[in-house]
């Protein structure tokens, strides 16, 4: 993992397109977070996103080798949150219909509901972002 700090509210990182890194990624997270006057309710809300966000980069958006961006800021009381994956998959992220009976694919439908979120590609790369109030 590389990383980089922008300033105290926020942290860059490059991680590996492996499922340990959203684990790091939540740690990032609570590292940007900590001191904030967020409620622990809305800290957990956050890494719930970040988990999500990062899942769907690696399952969706990387083959194995792969590095992901990360990007997480604290403004005032919003949080910010970008992943940048290689766009591997060839859709986009879309809302699914519900569907009690679907075991997976529920991720952008709880980012969804926590957050407000876009997607666009950069440079070739896909950039998910999420804002949060905390």
């Amino acid at each position: 993992m590389s990383r980089e700090l922008d300033n105290p509210g926020e942290i860059r990182a490059r991680l590996a397109a492996e499922a340990q890194s959203v684990a790091q990624a939540r740690r990032l997270v609570r590292n940007v977070l900590r001191g904030s006057t967020a409620e622990a309710e809305r800290v957990h809300d956050a890494l719930l996103v970040t988990s999500e966000l990062v899942s769907n980069a690696i399952s969706h958006g990387s083959r194995r080798g792969d590095e992901i961006d990360v990007q997480f800021k604290l403004v005032g009381s919003t949080l910010f949150l970008r992943v940048v994956d290689s766009a591997r998959a060839g859709a986009v992220p879309h809302l699914r219909p519900r569907d009690p009976a679907r075991v997976a694919g529920r991720g952008i439908e709880i980012i969804g509901r926590l957050a407000r979120w876009s997607e666009r590609i950069v440079d070739g790369r896909r950039a998910v972002q999420a804002e949060l109030d905390l």
